[in-house]
């Protein structure tokens, strides 16, 4: 097997500020690694337009100053958020980080602030920082994303030969779980005509809601033009070839996103949307979970988007709702602008900007939707929406 080759840099910035706040990618995002040694088949940060030099599978990348870095920026930092330690290219918990231990050092310093974290990675190693990780939770929250699409530990050998087996990411999140953390599951990429048929995907699910995790995201696999593709096709003929005529002729379409062909694609969705809401299982992250991570602002920003798109799948009628959604963007983003260009100005203000409007009625004016107002005006005071029900839970 061909060894790692480690490229050691020192970077000038460390965190990314997201555009959409949302606990899938935190407020601010961070990988002390590029390219992955987990070598799985799929991948798409081969793709050529993420600029992964080299062998995407041995050649990494490695962030050195992270730790050193992240506790300056995070001393400077305005505005609070979660901060999520993931990438499409890589995993913070890839092979090279048991020597590195890059991520464990980051996970001492995020120990000693009270940003929430959030972790997205294939790899029990997480367990070997959980210490840390629990200190984090007691400051503020952490949240662990572990992504996994199958039980048959034979299958994931072949898709994702340098990761952790089934069992061990199961343990991960139940030991996560155990000690009060909250835990999810990246159910992605599932694997047309190998991992997605129904009988798989509740299988799936039987297993992750044995480890307690509170939501599983799902996502089909997606095929961009170009290394990544052909990476895994070739793949596929060496492993599975009696699958490579059917691979080739789904992802005949060339969609710039990878997409496969649109029928398959919405037969998927309506599947999986039909064994989680068999499974009582929640495809977003709960507002049980996000609640009380982000500023009041950004929590209420995810919550009138995942109301959006929950309402819509109960055929309900969201016209009302997206309307009164656009007017609290536009609202919020020009108070932003205002508040970014002020150096002087702390953003807790910003915080008591949003309660003043709901004790003064200016909120009802803002959003144009008196219902909306009195909901939001009790999240503001405690209350949760259940995903489920969709009913209001103090």
């Amino acid at each position: 097997m061909q060894s790692d080759k480690l490229n050691r840099v020192r970077v000038k910035k460390l965190l990314k500020k997201e555009k959409q706040p949302a606990l899938f990618g935190g407020k601010y995002r961070f990988s002390p690694y590029m390219a992955c040694g987990h070598r799985c088949t799929y991948c798409d940060g081969r793709y050529e337009k993420y600029h992964v030099e080299g062998d995407f599978d041995h050649d990494i990348t490695v962030r050195e100053n992270a730790p050193e870095l992240l506790e300056k920026e995070l001393l400077k930092l305005r505005e609070p958020g979660p901060v999520c330690i993931s990438s499409g290219i890589s995993d913070p918990y890839q092979p090279v980080e048991k020597q590195l231990e890059i991520t464990r050092q980051c996970a001492e310093v995020l120990s000693r602030f009270d940003h929430p974290v959030i972790i997205h990675t294939k790899s029990s190693l997480v367990l070997r920082d959980i210490d840390y990780w629990e200190e984090v939770h007691r400051n503020s929250a952490f949240t662990l994303m572990i992504s996994l699409t199958t039980t048959d530990d034979r299958i994931r050998s072949m898709l994702e030969p340098g990761a952790s087996s089934v069992d061990d990411r199961l343990e991960t999140l139940e030991e996560f779980r155990r000690r009060g953390m909250n835990a999810g599951i990246l159910a992605m990429p599932f694997i047309p005509f190998l991992t997605d048929s129904p009988e798989q995907m509740r299988e799936f699910l039987t297993a992750v809601k044995s480890a307690g995790v509170q939501f599983a995201i799902p996502g089909l696999l997606t095929l961009k033009q170009g290394r990544q593709k052909d990476f895994f096709l070739k793949e596929l003929e060496r492993k599975y070839p009696h699958l490579l005529k059917k691979m080739n002729d789904l992802y005949s379409n060339e969609d710039f996103y990878g997409s496969p062909l649109p029928n398959y694609l919405n037969s998927f969705h309506k599947i999986m949307e039909t064994t989680w809401s068999e499974g009582h299982m929640s495809d977003l992250v709960p507002h049980g979970v996000f609640h009380g991570q982000f500023t009041l602002y950004d929590e209420i920003t995810i919550l009138l988007r995942d109301m959006n798109t929950l309402y819509r799948k109960k055929g309900i009628n969201v016209s009302r709702l997206s309307i009164a959604s656009q007017r609290f963007t536009r609202w919020l983003d020009a108070r932003r602008t205002y508040y970014a260009r002020r150096r002087n100005l702390n953003y807790s203000t910003l915080e008591d900007e949003i309660r003043a409007p709901v004790v003064s009625g200016e909120l009802e004016r803002i959003l144009d939707n008196r219902k909306l107002a009195e909901f939001l005006y009790r999240v503001i005071n405690g209350a949760v929406l259940n995903y489920r029900t969709l009913e209001l839970e103090l």
